[in-house]
């Protein structure tokens, strides 16, 4: 009630602005503005709007009044009345107070009034005398009042859409995250009124809910200890669904204010919430945290020191011993002075999506497109444009890649708060970017299920896409980047390394890989093909695409340090028998000599040549023959 008092007050001092010539400071009003300013030092808001109130009530044509009037109600966070106080001055006097266009510029950008902004802060500029040295805020503010005027007046605009169903509701709600094939979905929810008579202020939690034909279950809040009384949020999926990170705030374990936490899921059970630590987490804040597909590099934001300012976007690896690398900035080519946050990586390893109120955009904070392999200080990340950003804020971007189907949030319904939206990422990724693999990993011999590491690997690429099979299910899921072939691998101690290669042809936009993995428990006469050790044609040269195989092997011999193995041979039938009975020795003696350079005990290795015999399949077909040339492993013994 009294800030609509004040209201109408205003209004009627500024009715009187037309009546009145402009007035110079006087000792009485001179006096009343000191005891205006002191209660502004003092942080005595309500002291000084009285104060204020009366210099501009007896004072309507003084432009200082109305000046430090607008400067009381801006630091008492009420830019409504703040904005329409410059307003007048700037009728009073339309050259002396270039700030004061400047700000409403910003008020007008803030709320996607951009014509207005535009015409005031052309006469901000018009009035300054140095452009070359202003402030990166405002030069920000001049770019992306361009920016959006642009976008108006010459994008095709399709606004995204709520999501449908039991989501969203009159609290907000942000932050989705999805599994890789988007059958789970987390998110964040603020509770308004916690029903809490002691804490009044809202709550953050975290959801979870699964995706069926008819469209989303209804959202289940993870138990106790992931929530609790404290907030909870920000948090995203492995792109299998089975770990979640997410920032928690003020825990007894904490670093700082808020850190990043993790925790498991086996079968329907979520682990307890365990801290990242040093050196991820600090005295600062951490939040908004991303694991990438090889499961190694994590990406979170953070205000620590030794960024551009604000909240920056962070990196760290994951060291062979499990422990996480010094954090590394991601540079000026994504972070500003301003705040970034919510990294997400497509599973290429390269396209990042990020928030940002710090780069050219509509206003508050929009998402952002970047390659990270150009991290050139001029690269300018692609702003996703009007219609999936607004003068509003939006952020915590989530790919479905296989479906090009994004989620974000933003807060512009003003009648329900933030809510999570619904989009359409065809223009931002590429058709088919992403197919999923997913199966069962079991003991060949039992049949029980094996929480084995899963690693894909496109053929002649580095990049890995990995994840561990749940233990209680033995269910694996992930993300690859569409190639022709693959390398499928999975290991577990007692079991010999598994290796396939997959022919990706018969496969369209929304198809599944779906693809079980049988173990071989490491015994005498156990026996395994390597799918992926490959030679130069006819020759026993070893080439780069069998690294991953070998290095498998090595693994095997650290951990069973007295186990013998045979390395063996085989040729289709291509060529007379003592060529191809040649040629297999030498193979089988090129992956041995490969591991005796590497350390391992040549007591342990034995090479055999099968040529042409023992074949897998026939040899009328270039499928067939594929099949026969191969290497295989074959345990003889253990200690």
């Amino acid at each position: 009630m009294a800030k609509f008092f004040v209201i109408i007050a205003f209004f009627a001092f500024s009715g009187l602005l037309n009546a009145q010539q402009v007035q110079t400071a006087s000792p009485a009003a001179l006096n009343k503005l000191k005891k205006v300013k002191e209660a502004m030092n003092n942080l005595d808001w309500n002291e000084a709007k009285h104060l204020s109130g009366q210099v501009v009530q007896q004072y309507p044509g003084w432009p200082e009044g109305w000046k430090v009037y607008a400067e009381v109600y801006q630091g008492a966070g009420d830019s409504e009345i703040s904005e329409t106080a410059l307003r007048h001055l700037v009728q009073l006097d339309s050259t002396d107070y270039p700030e004061a266009y400047r700000w409403i510029a910003e008020w007008s950008f803030k709320r996607g009034d951009y014509p207005d902004a535009s015409v005031n802060f052309s006469k901000y500029l018009g009035l300054i005398h140095d452009t070359a040295e202003l402030p990166y805020r405002i030069r920000l503010l001049d770019s992306s009042i361009r920016f959006a005027m642009d976008q108006i007046w010459n994008t095709e605009v399709k606004m995204p859409k709520k999501l449908t169903g039991p989501v969203n509701t009159d609290n907000d709600e942000y932050f989705p995250s999805l599994s890789v094939d988007g059958s789970v979905l987390v998110f964040t929810r603020q509770t308004k009124d916690p029903g809490n008579t002691v804490k009044k202020t809202p709550q953050e939690d975290l959801f979870y809910v699964a995706f069926v034909d008819t469209g989303y279950r209804l959202p289940e809040a993870f138990p106790f200890p992931i929530n609790t009384t404290g907030n909870e949020g920000t948090q995203s999926l492995r792109q299998d669904g089975r770990i979640m990170l997410f920032t928690a705030c003020n825990r007894p374990d904490t670093k700082g204010g808020c850190d990043l936490y993790y925790c498991v899921r086996s079968g329907d059970n979520w682990s307890d919430p365990v801290n990242l630590g040093y050196p991820v987490n600090s005295r600062y804040w951490e939040s908004t945290p991303f694991l990438a597909q090889d499961g190694k590099r994590l990406f979170f934001a953070s205000n620590r020191p030794g960024g551009f300012g604000g909240m920056d976007i962070w990196q760290v690896t994951l060291n062979p011993d499990r422990s996480w690398s010094a954090p590394w900035n991601l540079g000026q080519s994504i972070n500003t002075p301003l705040d970034e946050m919510s990294p997400i990586l497509l599973v290429d390893g390269k396209t990042l999506f990020f928030a940002s109120n710090g780069h050219i955009g509509m206003g508050g904070f929009d998402l952002y497109k970047s390659d990270l392999t150009n991290m050139e200080k001029s690269y300018i990340p692609e702003n996703l444009g009007y219609g999936v950003n607004t003068c509003y804020n939006e952020d915590g971007l989530t790919i479905n890649a296989d479906l090009n189907l994004g989620l974000f949030a933003s807060n512009r319904d003003s009648l329900t708060g933030k809510d999570i939206y619904q989009i359409d990422m065809s223009p931002y990724i590429p058709v088919n970017a992403t197919l999923t693999l997913w199966g069962t990993v079991k003991d060949r011999i039992t049949g029980l299920p094996v929480g084995a590491r899963i690693e894909v690997q496109p053929h002649g690429d580095t990049l890995i896409s990995s994840v561990e099979a749940d233990p209680v299910t033995g269910i694996y899921l992930l993300g690859i980047s569409e190639r022709p072939a693959y390398r499928i691998g999975a290991s577990y101690p007692g079991y010999l390394p598994y290796s396939q290669y997959y022919i990706n042809d018969t496969l369209s936009k929304k198809s599944k890989i779906q693809h079980t993995i049988d173990l071989e428990p490491i015994q005498p006469g156990a026996a395994i093909v390597l799918q992926n050790i490959f030679f130069a044609l006819n020759s026993y040269e070893l080439l780069p695409e069998s690294d991953k195989d070998m290095e498998e092997i090595l693994i095997l011999f650290n951990q069973n340090p007295g186990i013998v193995i045979e390395i063996s041979g085989f040729t289709d039938d291509t060529g007379t028998d003592d060529y191809n009975l040649i040629l297999s020795q030498k193979r089988a003696e090129s992956v041995m000599k490969y591991l005796i350079n590497h350390g391992i005990n040549p007591d342990q290795l034995k090479a055999k040549g099968y040529g042409r015999s023992n074949p897998l399949a026939t040899n009328e077909t270039e499928e067939g023959r594929g099949l026969n040339r191969r290497t295989g492993m074959k345990v003889i013994r253990m200690k």
